[in-house]
């Protein structure tokens, strides 16, 4: 409730999206996530997440990765040669299997190497991502995230230099 608050605040209004960039980068979100173009696309694009959520609900989703999990992005258990991982999957034909980890590790395994998948009720977000940022960097953060779409489009607007 008190991030909600923040986040409501006029102080987070002025939040500016460029240094939301940075703490997209800093809250790891760039290893699994795109937004404005910036980013992997291992998990869903954010880009216009802002016209599909509203702030409570992006929060939570932050704050409780594995409250409610679509399927598309349901993490897998991988067991391969005794060792399990955790994580996305996401298939290579006939080369095998790459599990993305929670700390955006790629681990790629062949099917052969392959003993088991198992559903998982854990997200493959890690918790806590918004931890290592200050109130202020939450704000820049959602300011980006709600301006995603129209920085990609400026970023694909040629300059008037160019012109």
């Amino acid at each position: 409730d008190e991030l909600v608050a923040y986040l409501e605040s006029d102080a987070a209004r002025a939040a500016d999206p460029q240094f939301g960039r940075v703490a997209f980068e800093q809250a790891q979100c760039v290893k699994c996530h795109r937004s404005a173009g910036v980013g992997e696309t291992l998990g869903p694009d954010l880009t216009a997440v802002s016209r599909r959520f509203q702030k409570r609900e992006i929060l939570e989703a932050v704050i409780y990765p594995s409250h409610n999990i679509s399927d598309q992005y349901r993490s897998k258990i991988v067991i391969s040669n005794g060792r399990t991982f955790a994580g996305l999957v996401v298939p290579r034909g006939q080369e095998g299997i790459t599990v993305l980890l929670s700390d955006g590790e790629k681990v790629e395994l062949a099917n052969t190497d392959v003993e088991e998948i198992k559903e998982s009720n854990v997200s493959a977000m890690p918790q806590g991502l918004l931890n290592n940022l200050t109130l202020e960097q939450v704000g820049h953060l959602f300011a980006y995230l709600e301006k995603g779409g129209e920085l990609s489009e400026l970023a694909r607007e040629p300059s008037k230099q160019q012109r």
